[in-house]
Order: C-alpha cells, then structure tokens, then sequence
C-alpha cells in the first residue's frame, strides 16, 4: 500500500514538473514572440525592413500559426517590393503594389500610413509626367514637320515645369534636353544658310547695280560722240547756202548788163 502510494505521489509529482515545466516554456515562448514582433514595429519604423523581416519570420518560429505575424510579414515584404519598383522607375507598378500593402489587415500601422502616402505621391507624379508626356510627343511631331521653333516651346514647357528636377520626371528631363538640342543645332544651320543666302543675294544686287550704271556710261558715251559727229556737217550745209547766195548775187549784175546792152542801138536808130 505504501508503496502503491509513493508512485503515485511520484507520478503526480513528475506530472506536475512536466505541467510546470511546459507552462514555463509556453510563457517563455510568448515573451519571445512579444519581444519579436516589438522589435519589428521599431525596426519598420526606422525604415530598416530587413530587419524587421527578420524579426517576424523568427516570431513566426516561436508561433507559426500567428495570423498577425503572417499578416505583418506579408506587408513588410509586399512594401520592399515597392520600394525596390519606385527605385526601377516602374512608378504604375509601384502604385499598385503600395496600395495592395496599405489594404493588409492586421498591420504594421506605420506601413500602412507609408504605403498610402506613396500611393498618393505616385497619383500626383504620373497625372503630371501624363502631361509632360503629351508635350514631349507633340514636340517630336512638330520637329519631325520642320517646326523647330513650335517644338521648343513645348519643351521649355517641360523643363520650366513644376518639380521637373525631381527624379520622378528623370527622363522625360532628359528626352525633352536631347531633343532641344538636336533643333537648336537645325536652327543654327538655318540660320547659317538664310545668312548666306542673303550675302549673296547682296553681292548679286550690287553686280547688277554695277553692270547697270556701266550700261548706262557705256550709252551717254556713245551719245556724246554721236553729237560730236554731227556739228561739222550742219556748218557745210550753212556754207554750201552762203556761196548759193554769193553766186546769185553775182550773177545779177550780169543780167543788169545785159539788159542795158541795147541802148546803144537805140540810140543808133
């Protein structure tokens, strides 16, 4: 009988041991976990996700059925994912990926506010690079049509914009830059070309200015010798009449002489 009784005050006892033992280890486990999923809320907010990756996937050791920790770990990663697409300039992808991460219930509450901030950010971001992108293609259509001047407008629209130097809008910045230059050298050459074209024009007007005035020397030359030629034969011509005129003058005394030629013999009778 004693004996009966001394194992089964063993076994209680051990039972005991056991019960506590496993109490122990389940509070010691908890306060683990505890420990874990603190160290990832400050670790998040120090916006050092890895480590708080790390945190909840050791917690999730400690208790793998923890809907929290596994709602948690989801949204710390889902979160990297879209701040590793915003570092890529996939900025539609980014969108939707933050805006997944602020819907995960429970949650890293400092996440959430993150995620939907971004979210936001982004909806500004791609509204404005949407208008951006509108110019940038009307410029190349208007440089692609020769109007260089009409595309530049639209691209110092761009790069005078709102924020255009944040790195959101990196490449259209650089895209509307590139194109800018390409029509300003078009620009220049033009420019080149209309001033020469104008010299010449100028050196041309001034030959034909020239060969002109040399045109019209070259006819009052020939004018003034045609008079020169002329004068002698108009003296001739007044000469030849004055010996007409002398020649019948002396020739009426002859006619005078002859008519009083008779008298004589008249005066016979």
């Amino acid at each position: 009988m004693k004996r009966w009784m001394f194992w089964l005050i063993t076994a209680i006892v051990v039972a005991l041991v056991f019960v506590g033992f496993g109490y122990t280890k389940k509070r010691e486990t908890q306060k683990q976990f505890d420990n874990l999923m603190s160290q990832a809320i400050t670790n998040a907010q120090a916006a050092e996700y890895k480590k708080a990756e790390l945190n909840l996937q050791d917690a999730l050791r400690k208790k793998p059925d923890d809907v929290v920790a596994k709602q948690r770990l989801e949204q710390v990663k889902l979160y990297q994912e879209g701040l590793a697409e915003l570092k890529q300039d996939d900025y539609e992808q980014a969108q939707l990926t933050f805006r997944s991460t602020a819907k995960i219930s429970p949650s890293l509450s400092i996440l959430t506010q993150r995620a939907k901030k971004k979210d936001k950010l982004l909806e500004s971001v791609l509204k404005q690079r949407g208008k951006y992108d509108d110019l940038y293609n009307e410029a190349i259509r208007l440089t692609e049509i020769g109007a260089y001047s009409q595309s530049n407008e639209n691209l110092v629209q761009i790069l005078d914009g709102k924020n255009i130097d944040e790195k959101y809008y990196s490449q259209v910045r650089k895209d509307a830059r590139e194109l800018q230059e390409r029509n300003n050298s078009i620009l220049e050459q033009i420019r080149i070309q209309n001033q020469q074209a104008a010299i010449r024009r100028q050196r041309e007007q001034q030959r034909q200015g020239e060969a002109k005035k040399a045109q019209q020397a070259a006819a009052s030359s020939s004018s003034s010798a045609e008079n020169q030629n002329g004068e002698p034969k108009k003296n001739d011509d007044k000469n030849d009449g004055q010996d007409n005129v002398k020649g019948s003058s002396e020739s009426k005394p002859e006619t005078n002489n002859s008519a009083t030629e008779p008298q004589p013999s008249n005066e016979n009778k």
